[in-house]
């Protein structure tokens, strides 16, 4: 006959990390909002200063085309901000 074998217990049931607070969701989404209308706040004062107040001249039309990436940018921020601020 066989010697029994001694098994180890089996390890106690791995529980998935709580979910993250709604505490620490508000402030990336400040932390987006903030950021992104500052930077639209000052990308379109950069466009105005460029075009001396008149956005719709020739100047202006350049500064928007240089400037667009950074609207964009802006406008990506300000949407994920509000959008985890209504969560």
């Amino acid at each position: 006959m066989s010697d029994p074998v001694e098994r180890a217990p089996p390890p106690p049931p791995v529980h998935p990390p709580p979910p993250p607070s709604d505490a620490s969701r508000r402030g990336l989404g400040w932390f987006f909002a903030i950021s992104g209308s500052i930077v639209l706040i000052l990308t379109l004062g950069c466009i105005l200063a460029i075009s001396d107040g008149k956005p719709f001249s020739e100047d202006g039309e350049l500064g928007l085309l240089c400037g667009s990436p950074t609207l964009i940018l802006g406008g990506v921020f300000l949407w994920l901000g509000a959008r985890r601020l209504k969560r």
